[in-house]
């Protein structure tokens, strides 16, 4: 059986050929409509590439429209083209794994203890 083989092509991969910084260009889309490019690093914690976001937004045209940083999160369609809502900021964007490299800003519907309240109810078979 031959070894396996890495898509020299996939960025996300451990021995992929990104920048020499390790950075990655990241296309982001705020729901104001504004479309912001940032070099973020692969490794980045995706409350960090929020952070990062959130300063470059501040020269922006209509960042005055936007709520707080914590009222939004990151949705991307994965590698196995699922729609993705990023909830869990402490995950890492290579391990995230999106299709392309395309993050989209999203308001939350609601705070992160009531899903965990529903999810709850759902398990132990409550209505």
């Amino acid at each position: 059986m031959p070894p396996a083989v890495t898509d020299s092509l996939d960025i996300w991969a451990v021995d992929s050929q990104v920048g020499a910084d390790g950075s990655v260009s990241v296309d982001f889309l705020l729901p104001t409509g504004i479309y912001i490019n940032l070099d973020v690093p692969r490794d980045a914690t995706i409350s960090h590439i929020k952070q990062l976001l959130w300063k470059q937004a501040h020269s922006y045209p209509l960042f005055h429209l936007l709520m707080e940083i914590d009222s939004y999160m990151f949705s991307c369609v994965n590698q196995t083209a699922v729609h993705e809502e990023l909830e869990d900021e402490t995950r890492r964007l290579c391990d995230v794994r999106p299709f392309l490299p395309v993050l989209k800003l999203v308001t939350r519907n609601c705070d992160p203890g009531e899903k965990l309240d529903s999810k709850i109810g759902v398990l132990i078979g409550k209505g």
